[in-house]
């Protein structure tokens, strides 16, 4: 794979700032157990290692795969939530030692345990698939689609980690509500080499009358746009390229992810001349540009891309740069729109103190 400069410079800043971090925990953990001095240099290597590892295999894994790669991606993601926490189980010792007359090996070992513990919960969180409910009224919604129910899959991420038992979770899982309709807001793959069409297949299997839609979202862009989506509509999914499809009087729009300006998003909403008298649904990966959408007489917007930070505190950052439309059903003007958490993960395989979930909604 050719990497791109702006994801060069993205793996780069990461590897300094990874670098730096493992650093910082390497000098708390000597100041706080002095049994450590004399392996300081064994201890040393082994964090830097574990520093360049996440990056290490990220960057093989665009353009290999297999149990090695697979393993390696799984194992460097995992670190480095087991760094963050012991990190900031390190940092919170510093502190306590600061203000308060405490044994600090044992206050530092009590965080490491915490710190170990949320990692643990993390994972088996992770797999654990909820379904949230909803309920959307629509404007002059047909009566075709009253009490009917469809189904909103976000940020699967299959690739190295998420691969064919958890694709077969969800689809069993999406299969059991027995949806009219399934929408896939951006993100079916992780952006690794895997076997694209083989794993998107598996979505055939999805029992929905009036069809799968899908747009792509950013990690496709990394896989290869193309390659994604030649596996999706292979599946028999639909694909929704800048572009609004009628079903049943019912308008479902999609714009594929990019990095463009809000102006670019306004030309492709006016070109699809939608009926603002009629509903519709846009299906657009990232939550942004909110007004833009209202403008154009959208009803209800579905995206996904934030995860809800995936992490613990990471919801704090992503309530900030999507100016509260990270999650959950909200509303501007006449504008509906619901953010999900999405199903899969990006990363270290956790979900801290957020959930992994499939979104029943029932039109009213």
């Amino acid at each position: 794979m050719k990497f791109s400069k702006s994801l060069l410079f993205y793996l780069i800043t990461a590897q300094v700032f990874l670098l730096i971090g493992h650093w910082l925990l390497y000098s708390l953990l000597l100041f706080f157990f002095p049994i450590l001095l004399p392996y300081k240099m064994i201890l040393w290597v082994t964090l830097t290692a574990l520093g360049m590892s996440f990056t290490f295999f990220s960057m093989v894994s665009f353009t290999y795969q297999g149990p090695i790669v697979r393993s390696g991606y799984f194992g460097s993601a995992v670190w480095m939530l087991v760094w963050f926490y012991s990190s900031l189980a390190a940092v919170s010792t510093l502190v306590i030692s600061l203000f308060f007359p405490v044994n600090v090996a044992f206050v530092g070992v009590l965080t490491l345990i915490i710190a170990f513990i949320m990692c643990i919960y993390g994972i088996i969180n992770a797999r654990i698939i909820r379904v949230t409910k909803i309920s959307v009224k629509l404007p002059n919604l047909p009566a075709f689609w009253k009490g009917k129910t469809a189904v909103m899959i976000s940020d699967i991420h299959l690739g190295h980690v998420l691969r064919y038992g958890f694709a077969g979770n969800v689809i069993a899982k999406v299969n059991q509500l027995k949806p009219g309709i399934v929408f896939i807001p951006g993100d079916f793959f992780d952006g690794v080499k895997t076997n694209f069409h083989d794993l998107a297949n598996l979505f055939a299997g999805i029992a929905a009358p009036h069809g799968i839609y899908y747009v792509t979202g950013n990690h496709e862009l990394i896989a290869g746009v193309e390659i994604c989506k030649e596996g999706i509509k292979k599946a028999g999914l639909y694909v929704l390229e800048d572009e609004v499809v009628d079903v049943e009087g019912l308008q479902v729009a999609g714009i594929e992810y990019s990095q463009e300006a809000p102006s670019v998003l306004k030309a492709k909403l006016e070109s699809m001349n939608i009926d603002r008298n009629a509903p519709s649904i846009l299906l657009k990966h990232v939550p942004n540009y909110i007004e833009v959408a209202e403008d154009a007489g959208i009803s209800l917007q579905l995206s996904g891309h934030t995860h809800l930070g995936q992490v613990w505190p990471g919801r704090f950052v992503t309530r900030r740069v999507f100016k509260g439309f990270d999650y959950g059903l909200k509303r501007l003007g006449n504008l509906q729109v619901f953010t999900s958490s999405g199903v899969g993960t990006w990363g270290p395989p956790l979900r801290v103190f957020t959930k992994a979930e499939i979104v029943e909604i029932t039109f009213s």
